[in-house]
């Protein structure tokens, strides 16, 4: 709105407003011009079809390799038989004159200022058809079902956008608006992601705990791998395999498992294993 603001100062200034009294004709159809320019190119922007929005639910071990999507929507596409004008045969519009703008003097504490808006009978675009699209009943758009493979590179994490450009829905006589893919990252129910890093909790039993074991566990790539619990381990103890995590988008470096320490608390035992336990108990002083 510098045009606004520049007429304002003009009219608001003694000396300038004198100048604009004795040049005022020149002086408004040069604003008047550029505010038909500025609203004229604001239609043309806002000329573009509505954006689309497509939600793909990721587990992690497809984050963890990438994978391939195949999906179908519908949308609105460009009719191709009249090119999404609507109508074929086109003239210079009558009641714009083929500039697509009109205007209208407003009467301001100021003065006479020239409001510029597009034309409605040519949607601001300064042509009009003689005959109505068969097609498209004039709308310029028809309704298409849209197919699109849709490949997820590895590492992408939650919440993460993609924009697949011109893939959304088409509009009239504008550009066609664009397809937002969404990623979504489901819970794994044995890893939780940070980053490149994977974390799990492993519950081992108190025998393990003090004298140590070697446990196998799997991996995120479906492989298995067996890991050393060292004797006298704290419930809360943190092992880190290297390299044994995922990776972070566009990073080709993988990160580490990290694996928590915890205790497996039986409901219910034996009375032999009670008695053991006991016998364990007193032996250690703890009466």
């Amino acid at each position: 709105f510098k045009e606004v603001a520049e007429a304002y100062e003009t009219l608001s200034d003694k000396d300038k407003r004198a100048n604009y009294d004795l040049r005022g004709h020149q002086s408004e159809q040069n604003f008047s011009s550029g505010f038909a320019d500025f609203f004229r190119n604001r239609g043309a922007a806002a000329k573009k079809g509505s954006n689309m929005s497509l939600v793909i639910k990721l587990t992690l071990n497809e984050i963890h390799t990438g994978v391939k999507k195949h999906y179908k929507y519908k949308r609105t596409e460009s009719c191709y038989d009249c090119s999404g004008h609507g109508g074929l045969n086109s003239q210079t519009c009558q009641k714009c004159s083929g500039s697509g703008v009109l205007t209208q003097v407003l009467n301001t504490p100021f003065g006479q200022i020239q409001q510029a808006f597009p034309c409605q009978d040519c949607d601001g675009v300064g042509v009009t058809y003689t005959d109505q699209c068969k097609t498209c009943d004039g709308k310029g758009v028809t309704d298409v079902e849209e197919k699109i493979d849709i490949d997820i590179p590895k590492g992408v994490f939650n919440g993460m956008t993609f924009v697949m450009a011109g893939k959304g829905h088409a509009t009239k006589g504008g550009e066609t608006g664009d397809l937002h893919i969404n990623i979504l990252e489901l819970a794994d129910k044995l890893y939780t992601r940070v980053g490149s890093e994977l974390k799990m909790n492993l519950k081992l039993n108190y025998t393990q705990l003090v004298l140590g074991d070697k446990v196998e566990i799997p991996t995120i790539d479906g492989k298995k791998i067996r890991v050393t619990i060292p004797e006298y381990s704290d419930v809360g103890a943190i092992l880190r395999v290297p390299s044994k995590g995922t990776y972070e988008y566009l990073d080709n470096d993988i990160g580490d498992l990290i694996i928590t320490l915890g205790i497996n608390m039986p409901k219910k035992i034996s009375g032999a294993s009670k008695e053991l336990l006991i016998k364990l108990k007193e032996s250690q002083g703890m009466f």
